[in-house]
């Protein structure tokens, strides 16, 4: 019998014979947090509603804890947490952390000791309208987990609280999750959010959507085998190339590769490893400057492509040159 929590085999899904994503591949193991990062519209929550069990596969398989997963929703031992956190509004703090426990016999210890870990003891009482969005996303969480299910599913949970607040309860969550041994499924639309919390990441793209590439979040930044992949990781440019060796000449020079390639390629250029020089017959503008991060960033146009890049000072010129300095990776 498989050990991993949840096994999605070639998985399709359709509305109204409309087919939204395909061929979705994905394994998510005891404790282990992946997130599904692509842009609106690519199917990655109706994947979290199939899995809940809300919408019935179009083709392939979905297994939790190595069986077919055929039960409606409520017998399938998976736990949510909803964008607008969906709590009961006429249930308190205590009820609403409590709904799942209905029938057992621990039910008031396990909603109590769950409310003091998530520092909600003082809020019991309460109703959801009389709590910040902080809070009530907390209460969303600990109703989540009071079941102990084996693997949570979380649909751009933090979406919409302020973008400080965003990494504070991210980080909050991942620790209480972790805290439950539960194993995570999150899809989202913010890299950063995918990049610092997931133990692995899948990037998602096109219509229907389909999985391009998936591991560990440093690997798919600095190793990206799409053009997709790489814009979605990050601020990156990426060039057509010809590459011969261990190099490769673009349009922007000749540059050193990671690893050598021959033929055509592109190369994916980040901020981190550009050199930029003023010059009034480069081939590369400069749109826009505005300070943030301790940095003026600079907007960097080149044919279609965009790059924001951060610099100590104020660079006014209108047009620039980029180099590389270290080699670059190539996507064949």
């Amino acid at each position: 019998m498989s050990t991993e929590v949840l096994e999605l085999n070639n998985l399709s899904l359709a509305y109204d014979g409309a087919v939204v994503c395909q061929g979705i591949d994905l394994l998510v193991h005891p404790g282990e947090w992946v997130s599904i990062l692509g842009p609106s519209g690519c199917g990655k929550s109706s994947i979290l509603r199939s899995i809940a069990g809300f919408l019935a596969p179009h083709h392939g398989s979905i297994q939790l804890e190595g069986r077919l997963a055929d039960q409606p929703p409520h017998q399938r031992g998976v736990g949510m947490v909803f964008q607008d956190f969906a709590l009961f509004h006429h249930m308190t703090v205590f009820e609403n952390v409590a709904f799942g426990l209905h029938g057992r016999g621990d039910a008031p210890t396990r909603t109590q000791a769950l409310l003091q870990r998530c520092e909600l003891d003082q809020l019991a009482d309460r109703y959801p309208a009389q709590l910040s969005g902080g809070q009530q996303q907390r209460v969303a969480l600990a109703r989540a987990l009071a079941p102990q299910p084996k693997l949570l599913l979380l649909d751009e949970p933090f979406a919409n609280l302020d973008a400080d607040l965003r990494g504070e309860l991210g980080s909050w969550c991942a620790e209480q999750i972790r805290a439950e041994s539960t194993a995570a499924l999150m899809v989202t639309h913010d890299c950063a959010e995918a990049m610092a919390l997931s133990d692995r990441v899948a990037v998602m793209s096109g219509a229907p959507g389909a999985i391009l590439q998936q591991g560990p979040a440093r690997e798919l930044y600095q190793r990206p085998t799409h053009s997709a992949v790489a814009l979605q990781l990050g601020e990156a440019m990426v060039v057509p190339a010809r590459a011969a060796g261990g190099k490769a000449r673009s349009s922007l020079g000749e540059h050193d590769l990671i690893k050598p390639q021959n033929g055509s390629v592109s190369l994916v250029f980040r901020p981190e490893n550009m050199i930029v020089e003023p010059d009034p017959k480069g081939q590369v503008a400069v749109t826009k400057r505005f300070f943030a991060q301790g940095q003026w960033q600079h907007v960097l146009t080149y044919d279609d492509q965009r790059l924001v890049l951060g610099l100590d000072e104020r660079l006014d010129a209108a047009r620039v040159q980029l180099t590389t300095h270290g080699p670059v990776w190539a996507i064949p």
